[in-house]
C-alpha cells in the first residue's frame, strides 16, 4: 500500500532543498533594538496609504538624524479573527479550539511577513541577498508614546529604508548562465510584435528577466510571495525597480502541513510559481503596450529629444564614446556587465543637461562597452588603494560602495597605461565624493 506524501514531499515535488534540514516548525526571530534612548516613529513613509487602524502603517525609523529604517507597524490579529479562518475553510467546529495556534501562524499578516524576512535572511545566498529589503528584526511591545502620527499598535517589522535615491538602487548582473525559470519565449515574442523601439523592446524585456530572477530566488528558498503586483518590485512614486517586498501574504515552507497555501489548497511549490511566474509576464506585457518607458522619459526630456534618441541610427556616435564611472551602495549579484534595466536609472541620474539624450543613447550602446568593477579600498586617496576585479584580495574586501567603470572597448583596458589611468580616474572619483563621472578619451589620457 503506498504512503501518504508527506508535506516536504509535496511541496517539493520529491526533491527538497538541502536547507529544509535546518529547519522546524517555530520561526526564531531576532529583535530589533534601537541604538539610542528617545527614540520615535517618524511620520508616514507611505503617503499613498489611507490611515486605518485595521491596515498595515509604514513610517520612517530615524537613526541619528537619517532615515535608515522603516517601520511596518501591523494591527493586531484576535483569536476571533483566528477563528473566523478555520470556519471559512469549513473545518469541523469541533477541531478549530486545537487549530488556533495554527490559524495565527499562517494568517496573521505580521506573522507571515516576519517569518518570510527571516527565512531570507538565513537561507538566501550572498549575491542574491539585494533582491531584498535588509531584514533589521521585528518589535512586538511598542508603546503607544512611541508614535507621532498615525494609528498606535504594537508589532513592527524592521527593513532597511528603500528610497527613490541613487543610494538605494541595485546592479543585477547580465547572465548567459540564468536559471530556465528567468527566461520567457511567450512574452519574448509578444513583445516583439508590439509597435516600439528596438531599445524599448529590449529594456522590458531585461526588466522581465531581472523581476523573473528576484521572484526565482524567493521560490528557490520555499517561499511564495502570494501576492506578485507591480508596485512591488517598485517602491512608491518611483519608475524604476529596486527590490521585491512585501511578503504579507506570502508562504514560507515549514514541515507542518498548512491549512491554506496562498489562496488556495496546499499544493506543490512548482505549480504556485509557475502562476506567480505568469503574473510577472503579464505585468510587463501590459506595461510594454502602454509604452510607460516612453512616457517616464518625455517627463525629464522633450519629447522630440526623446524620440530621436530611441530611434536615431548611432553608428557615428560608437567613435564618441566615454568613460562612464558610476559608484554603487550596493553588492551586485555578480561582478560583470550590468542589465539594461539596473543600470539606466544610474545613467539617468548622472546625465548632461546639455545633452539630454545622452544617457538613453548611451544605454542603447551598453554592449559596447568593457565592465570593470572596483573597490576603493585603505586610503582612498591615493590610486594604488583602488582593487580592480580579479585582483587580490578584491573578493574579500567589504568596502561602503563599490565603482562600475564602463570603458569603451576600443580604449583597451588591457593596456596598463589605460589600466593606471582608469584607477586614478577612480581614485578622483572617490575624492570628489560625487556619484559618478563621465570622462572624455582627451581628459582621460592626458
Amino acid at each position: 500500500m503506498n504512503k501518504e506524501p508527506t508535506w516536504t514531499n509535496l511541496f517539493f515535488s520529491n526533491n527538497p532543498p538541502e536547507f529544509i534540514q535546518e529547519l522546524n516548525n517555530e520561526a526564531n526571530l531576532q529583535s530589533f533594538h534601537p541604538k539610542y534612548e528617545n527614540w520615535k516613529l517618524g511620520s508616514k513613509a507611505d503617503k499613498g496609504r489611507q490611515p486605518d487602524p485595521d491596515q498595515i502603517q509604514v513610517f520612517w525609523l530615524p537613526s541619528h538624524g537619517h532615515r535608515n529604517y522603516i517601520a511596518k507597524v501591523f494591527p493586531e490579529y484576535t483569536e476571533q479573527q483566528a477563528t473566523a479562518q478555520p470556519r471559512r475553510l469549513r473545518i469541523p467546529q469541533s477541531h478549530i479550539p486545537n487549530l488556533i495556534h495554527n490559524a495565527v501562524h499562517e494568517f496573521d499578516r505580521f506573522s507571515r511577513e516576519a517569518r518570510a524576512y527571516a527565512h531570507i535572511d538565513r537561507f538566501c545566498s550572498s549575491q542574491e541577498w539585494i533582491y531584498f529589503p535588509r531584514f533589521c528584526g521585528v518589535m512586538i511591545d511598542l508603546d503607544r508614546s512611541k508614535f507621532s502620527s498615525g494609528y498606535p499598535q504594537q508589532r513592527a517589522i524592521i527593513l532597511e529604508a528603500i528610497k527613490p535615491d541613487i543610494r538605494s538602487r541595485r546592479i543585477l548582473a547580465e547572465s548567459t548562465s540564468l536559471p530556465p525559470e528567468t527566461q520567457s519565449e511567450v512574452s519574448s515574442q509578444i513583445l516583439a510584435e508590439l509597435s516600439m523601439s528596438p531599445f524599448e523592446h529590449e529594456w522590458y524585456l531585461s526588466l522581465l528577466h531581472d523581476r523573473l530572477r528576484r521572484l526565482s530566488a524567493l521560490h528557490r528558498m520555499g517561499i511564495t510571495h502570494g501576492d506578485v503586483q507591480d508596485w512591488h518590485f517598485r517602491i512608491p512614486d518611483d519608475f524604476h525597480d529596486t527590490v521585491l517586498y512585501d511578503f504579507s501574504e506570502a508562504y514560507t515552507f515549514s514541515p507542518r502541513l498548512p491549512l491554506w497555501v496562498n489562496h488556495g489548497k496546499p499544493r506543490p511549490l512548482s505549480r504556485i510559481a509557475e502562476g506567480e511566474r505568469r503574473c510577472v509576464e503579464l505585468q510587463i506585457e501590459e506595461r510594454a503596450k502602454q509604452r510607460d518607458l516612453r512616457s517616464h522619459l518625455i517627463k525629464s526630456s522633450p519629447e522630440p529629444i526623446v524620440d530621436n534618441a530611441l530611434w536615431q541610427p548611432l553608428d557615428k556616435e560608437e567613435g564618441m564614446l566615454e568613460l562612464i564611472i558610476l559608484k554603487v551602495w550596493s553588492r551586485p549579484d555578480d561582478f560583470t556587465r550590468p542589465t539594461l534595466s539596473s543600470v539606466l536609472p544610474f545613467l539617468e541620474y548622472l546625465g548632461r543637461k546639455s545633452d539630454p539624450g545622452w544617457h538613453i543613447r548611451r544605454a542603447r550602446l551598453l554592449a559596447r562597452y568593457e565592465s570593470v568593477w572596483a573597490i576603493p579600498h585603505d586610503d582612498e586617496n591615493d590610486s594604488r588603494s583602488t582593487i580592480f576585479q580579479n585582483e587580490s584580495p578584491f573578493e574579500t574586501v567589504h568596502g561602503s560602495h563599490f565603482l562600475l567603470c564602463l570603458i569603451p572597448k576600443s580604449w583597451g583596458v588591457r593596456d596598463p597605461v589605460v589600466r593606471d589611468k582608469l584607477r586614478h580616474a577612480c581614485c578622483l572619483l572617490v575624492s570628489s565624493g560625487r556619484s559618478g563621472r563621465i570622462i572624455e578619451w582627451d581628459n582621460f589620457i592626458a
